[in-house]
């Protein structure tokens, strides 16, 4: 009788999911996903909108450098004012973002901060499902 180990489901696991994506990424390419828009203006522009959901901690993503809050609640995790891609007086971006930094100089993304929703019940689940359904 052949095993099942945690060790083997995750090698299969992997291997699998990397042949289901391996697949995908040759059968749907940007300009396809971006075809299913209809028929749009040509100087017509595109929001991307990227969420982070997870791991990320937005204020190492947005950092407010300039806010002694900041470095009080964080003390080990603060970046000095002097390694942000500052973005303005009070806020930059975290050291490890170059190519964001230049496409915000550039004008092409834009940083919305203060985001939220009418009555918060501070849970994850439910404000999951807000925003996902807008």
């Amino acid at each position: 009788m052949d095993v099942l180990t945690r060790r083997r489901f995750l090698v299969a696991s992997g291997v699998v999911g990397a042949t289901a994506l391996a697949g995908g990424a040759a059968a749907y390419r940007l300009n396809d996903l971006l075809a299913t828009a209809g028929d749009r203006d040509p100087e017509a522009r595109t929001l991307v909108l990227v969420t982070l959901y997870g791991g990320n901690d937005g204020l190492n993503t947005v950092v407010p450098y300039a806010d002694p809050a900041y470095r009080d609640a964080r003390p080990d995790l603060a970046y000095a004012a002097e390694d942000v891609l500052r973005l303005d007086d009070g806020f930059g971006l975290n050291p490890a973002l170059p190519g964001l930094h230049r496409a915000y100089g550039t004008g092409r993304l834009a940083v919305v901060r203060g985001v939220g929703y009418p009555k918060p019940d501070r849970s994850h689940f439910r404000s999951m499902d807000i925003w996902q359904t807008a």
